[in-house]
């Protein structure tokens, strides 16, 4: 579900020109050791100054996904250093490049991110049966049969896909050929489970990062066909995965649609709120779950993100007994509203079971109640507020200072200084490994090189571990 601008939807866009650049320009060209042949085709010739500027690419790339996505350039360094390992790209230094510039931005510039929430971020590290759990079977349980139909379709077709693929890997070791690199694009981005279980949502970041690899491999179950007696049975299967995974993915993208669109109400609501919130305001919306269950189905967060403030409040099962919303109004203090949307609402009874007729009747509750009064209202979202306002001062906007936030001391000084010739040292090596002909001297200045990058290397990592230990 990232097709949308959002960034793991760029970030994706990112890692696949990264891997088409890496395997096409950048592949070991020497044969694999064994019988076996390499399945990919031959490396695409390239002048010097053309891989130089491909190996620019490709550091932008990286730099650019580090920037923008938490999850994508971790992906984008397995990958990248699976691929050195078993042999199938001879940028040797360039996992090193990139875990360096990882390493720097998570250490520095994204210090509010980790600093204070250390156990949140890496408390589930290592927990894989945990993490696959939450991804998998935890976002199953619970909900309409509507909703669990979808979900296991969703299993189903991924499920389908990894067999296909599997399929395909021994079809072609059995032809004599050993698929590295497709399955260093499949089955990498599993070593994500050892992460954390990324809110839930591992398991779709890891098929979605899977898939490319997948697909091929996939495909290569069926094709290529050897033999007369075989030719016609590759279109037949092909004809018939293509159709059940067809209708397996209109089903699985379109299933939820009915609380993930976004209804013309609800977004004439949020105007109405973004109209009305000087000097700031508070959104009470409807969750089942007020401490994991924190992102609403609604179209929020679209301007003034330091105005408007949205808080999950939660909603009962029994749309008469609305006393704890009105009590939560009166906690969130003056300047507060209750959001009830048509979304948000279907939500609730497809994933947790509320009753189909909830929303209605709750919109009835509140209407009723004297404390509250609705300040807008349409049949896809209403807005309730206390009539009489608490008692107490209205918070101001507080957007925070520009820019990356970085705590500087002088070890945290040194360690940027290093870092920033330790990136330029490796990334002038690559430039070398790509742009000079092969002779002892440039094997003598890679190993020199190498030798001086070192003592950087070891004062950039005591820098980022002395960050670490004294500010998480």
């Amino acid at each position: 579900g990232q097709d949308y601008f959002s960034p793991q939807g760029f970030t994706y866009l990112l890692y696949l020109v990264f891997v088409a650049v890496l395997l096409v320009w950048f592949r070991e060209p020497r044969p694999l050791p064994g019988k076996r042949r390499p399945g990919e085709a031959e490396v695409a010739r390239a002048t010097p100054a053309q891989r130089t500027a491909l190996l620019g690419l490709l550091i932008a790339l990286f730099a650019a996904s580090v920037a923008a996505h938490q999850l994508t350039p971790f992906v984008m360094l397995g990958v990248v250093s699976a691929l050195v390992l078993l042999r199938r790209s001879n940028l040797y230094g360039l996992p090193l490049l990139c875990g360096v510039m990882v390493a720097v931005w998570v250490g520095f510039l994204a210090e509010p991110y980790w600093s204070g929430h250390w156990n949140e971020l890496f408390g589930g590290v290592g927990g894989v049966g945990g993490n696959v759990s939450s991804s998998v079977s935890g976002r199953i349980e619970g909900g309409s049969s509507v909703h669990k139909l979808v979900l296991y379709v969703r299993v189903a077709l991924a499920g389908g896909v990894l067999t296909l693929a599997c399929w395909g890997v021994l079809r072609r070791r059995a032809a004599g050929f050993a698929e590295r690199s497709l399955l260093v694009l499949t089955f990498v981005p599993f070593l994500g489970f050892g992460m954390q279980s990324y809110g839930g949502e591992m398991a779709l970041r890891v098929f979605m990062f899977a898939l490319p690899g997948a697909c091929v491999l996939g495909a290569l179950a069926v094709f290529p066909r050897v033999g007369a007696a075989r030719a016609g049975l590759g279109p037949a299967a092909a004809l018939l995965a293509g159709l059940a995974l067809m209708a397996g993915f209109l089903m699985a993208r379109w299933g939820n649609e009915t609380f993930e669109r976004v209804r013309p109400g609800e977004v004439a609501a949020m105007e109405y709120v973004y109209a009305h919130d000087k000097p700031t305001v508070r959104v009470l919306w409807m969750s089942n779950d007020t401490v994991n269950n924190v992102t609403p189905a609604m179209p929020w967060g679209a301007r003034d993100m330091e105005r408007v403030r949205y808080e999950p409040t939660l909603a009962p099962r029994d749309p008469v007994l609305v006393g704890g919303l009105v009590t939560a109004l009166r906690e969130a203090g003056p300047r507060s509203y209750l959001m009830v949307g048509r979304g948000q609402s279907t939500y609730l009874t497809l994933d947790s079971g509320y009753d189909k007729h909830w929303q209605e009747r709750l919109r009835r509750s509140l209407d009723r109640r004297a404390e509250l009064r609705r300040v807008f209202g349409n049949e896809d979202a209403a807005l309730y507020e206390l009539k009489r306002q608490p008692r107490g001062p209205v918070a101001e906007p507080a957007p925070g200072p520009a820019g990356p936030l970085v705590t500087w001391t002088p070890w945290s000084l040194v360690g940027a200084l290093a870092a920033v010739a330790l990136m330029v040292l490796l990334a002038a090596r690559e430039v070398v490994r790509v742009a000079v002909r092969p002779s002892v001297r440039r094997l003598h200045w890679l190993q020199g090189s190498f030798w001086f990058a070192l003592p950087l290397l070891i004062v950039v990592v005591a820098a980022l571990v002395q960050r670490f230990v004294t500010m998480a």
